[in-house]
Formats: structure tokens, sequence, C-alpha cells
């Protein structure tokens, strides 16, 4: 008949259909996938620690191997830098250490750099692995070799390896030793010459050398007592 309309059938969804389509409407409604996986900071606490990675000696030659010593400035106060009792009291325990490592390259001809952070002068590194007269001191953020002329230096000296050492791990050394790692030289890092505030820094810069592509083929992970020039 002309006009005539049939009355709607009630539309009736079944529970198993309607529950899918609320949980993707919420997951839509929230800006998340249905379904996505956690990430890793919602697993943070059950990720193992990997094994830690070998240390090995290096024997390097003295007339194509330079030593950075990185941001240990920090003399006495927190607002000269870095390594200082206040906030880097492990970087105040790798002096001795670092210390009798630059005696070492001092005596066998290896270039020594200095660095400070950007808010210090060479005044405020650490009595002990202070600047010698002649020695080059750079000043810029993590990465030394962005805005500074540390590349002409070692240019100059013909230097192809770096030995790093330095505060903060996560900082100086990690950022300097990668840019120079991906662009040809050789590095090694003392892993009782780098420091931060927690040992977790230290351990996560160890493992991106020991790991990191492109990086880690150019590393050697070592300790100070294994360097020899």
């Amino acid at each position: 008949m002309v006009g005539w309309r049939a009355a709607p059938k009630e539309i009736q969804v079944k529970p198993r259909i309607l529950v899918p389509l609320l949980a993707s409407l919420l997951a839509a409604l929230c800006g998340a996938a249905p379904g996505r996986a956690g990430t890793i900071v919602d697993g943070w606490s059950s990720v193992a620690v990997p094994p830690a990675p070998e240390l090995k000696p290096a024997r390097l030659d003295a007339r194509t191997t330079a030593l950075l010593v990185l941001d240990f400035n920090g003399h006495e106060e927190a607002a000269s830098g870095p390594c200082n009792a206040a906030t880097k009291p492990r970087c105040l325990a790798t002096i001795p250490a670092v210390a009798g490592l630059i005696a070492r390259a001092r005596a066998a001809g290896v270039a020594v750099v200095h660095s400070t952070s950007a808010n210090g002068v060479p005044a405020d590194i650490r009595p002990g692995v202070a600047p010698a007269p002649g020695e080059p001191v750079v000043k810029a953020g993590p990465d030394k070799f962005i805005g500074t002329a540390l590349g002409d230096i070692l240019a100059k000296r013909g230097a192809r390896t770096l030995v790093i050492v330095g505060t903060a791990a996560e900082g100086a050394v990690l950022d300097t030793g990668t840019d120079a790692a991906l662009h040809g030289y050789d590095v090694v890092v003392p892993v009782d010459g780098l420091s931060s505030t927690e040992p977790y820094a230290e351990q996560y810069v160890a493992w991106h050398f020991a790991h990191a592509p492109g990086v880690a083929a150019r590393t050697t992970l070592t300790r100070i007592d294994a360097v020899a020039f």
C-alpha cells in the first residue's frame, strides 16, 4: 500500500559483541590502540640486568693517541661544575686513578686535552687532574666536539685513538665518545675513570659503548691499569 511503512524491528546486540565494541570505544577515547603492548616503562622492574661487558687491555701508540679528561671542574662547590662532593662524590673517588693515568700519558708523550662544562673555567678543575701548562682546555656542553676547537686540536696532534675519562658518564663521556666513534676515531673507555651521580648511569654508559651500532665496533672498554702507552 502506497505510503505504508513497516514498524522497525527492535535491534538486539548480544553481549559478546557489545563488550568488545565498548572496549574499542574506550581505548579510542583514551588515545590508545586496543590490545596495545605494555611499554618499557610499564615493565621497568621486570627487566633483567644484562651480563657485564668484557674489559680488555688497551696497548696504544702514544704518537696517535690523545687522553681526554672531561669536566672535572667543580672545585669545592656544585656551582662551579659537576665534579664536587655535593652532587657527584663518585667523581671525586675517580681522581687518584685518573691522576695516575694522566701522569703516565704525559710521560709517554700522549696529548692530554681537558674540558670544562658550560658553567666552568679551567681554574675550577680539581687539583690532581688539572691541566699542565700548555695543555688545551675546551668548554662546551656534553659533546665536546660541538662549538669547540677539539677536532682541530686532535688533528694537529695526529690523534686517531681517544682515551676518555670524566663526568658525567651519561653526558660528556657518552656524547663525546659516541661522536668520536661515529666519526672514525678509535675510542678507549676505562670504566673506573667515568662517574655519575649513581651507579646505574655508569652501567648503562658501559653497556652503550659495548653494544651500540656504529660505536661498539670502535670502542674498547677497559680499566685504567690496563691502559699502556
